[in-house]
């Protein structure tokens, strides 16, 4: 038996897992002992309001690119700033779910022509901007993974997203 589809939402889709990927990331940002946001853990090791400015800034730019508000300059300068600019937990979930938000109503927004138009993201390779969205918003998902870990390396094993502890 064959089931045909005659049509996939293909932003909504997207902007409702940018937005379960948003709030699985901010239950684990919040389970971060306040001490350790903006600690290293040895090695080549970030800090993890570093890794949320790395996050922020693939969606910054990506909603500057469907809504054509490109902020030009440095990505990793940009970034390095975001990165001062989240310090705080507080600060960096007030910034990356107003990302979020903001690449949602970009999508929301965004021609069929638009989001298959050719763009260079920072990593240099032309891809359809539809694809790199997909990219920035598995993005956030690869770094919650990561501050998983840190919750395991502080000796805490809870799932906070899926609402241990």
């Amino acid at each position: 038996m064959s089931t045909t589809i005659e049509g996939i939402d293909a932003r909504g889709y997207l902007i409702g897992w940018a937005k379960a990927v948003t709030g699985m990331t901010v239950a684990d940002i919040k389970a971060i002992p306040d001490e350790k946001w903006t600690a290293t853990f040895g090695g080549c090791t970030r800090p993890c309001n570093e890794l949320t400015a790395d996050t922020i800034s693939l969606l910054n730019w990506v909603t500057g690119e469907l809504t054509g508000t490109k902020s030009g300059g440095d990505y990793m300068e940009t970034m390095k700033q975001l990165a001062a600019d989240v310090s705080t937990k507080g600060a960096a979930i007030a910034k990356f779910t107003e990302s979020v938000d903001n690449l949602a109503a970009a999508l929301a927004g965004a021609t069929d022509e638009r989001l298959n138009s050719m763009v260079t993201p920072p990593w240099q390779m032309e891809t359809p901007l539809y694809m790199v969205a997909l990219i920035a918003v598995s993005h956030i998902w690869y770094h919650d993974g990561q501050f998983n870990y840190v919750h395991c390396l502080l000796g805490d094993n809870k799932v906070h997203w899926m609402g241990e502890g």
